[in-house]
């Protein structure tokens, strides 16, 4: 006769076995859903910055003409505005800040200017711009950092504030 022998400490081991790689399984994916969220988040801040720069970068090499930059201010904000003629008639582009969001408004010259109204870009807490010897310099802060485009601007006239 052949005697029965007892497996109950492999059958231990074996689901002691199968416990501990459940658990470092288990700990894996919380981990790489918490880069996974972080590396999104961070990547999300660059993203707004490089969509700000390239918008900011090609409306201005697209109105850089002479007489037609010029930056205001706006409740305590910096307002790119570019006046432009299209049939005889004025028509005024106003890029800025306001509520968070980078704007821009354009209509004719004529009508009274309502921030709230303008198209949204991207995401934007505030932007400083500038003029000085031919050179317009915009800052723009998203998520509490500052990003800085530099634009040489072809004509003298548009290069006066």
């Amino acid at each position: 006769m052949k005697k029965r022998i007892n497996h109950s400490i492999s059958g231990i081991f074996v689901f002691l076995l199968l416990g501990i790689f459940a658990v470092f399984g288990t700990v894996m994916v919380v981990l790489g859903a918490r880069v996974y969220r972080d590396i999104n988040e961070v990547s999300g801040v660059h993203s707004t910055a490089r969509i700000g720069a390239a918008y900011l970068r090609s409306m201005i090499r697209g109105d850089d003409e002479s007489g037609v930059l010029s930056i205001e201010s706006m409740d305590g904000q910096d307002c790119i505005v570019m006046m432009n003629t299209y049939d005889d008639e004025s028509y005024v582009t106003r890029i800025y800040v306001y509520d968070g969001v980078l704007r821009e408004w354009f209509t004719e010259a004529s009508v009274e200017f309502e921030p709230e109204n303008g198209e949204e870009i991207c995401r934007a807490d505030a932007m400083r711009a500038e003029i000085q010897d031919g050179l317009m310099s915009i800052q723009l802060q998203t998520d509490g950092e500052w990003h800085e485009v530099k634009i040489a601007l072809r004509t003298v006239k548009g290069a006066e504030q």
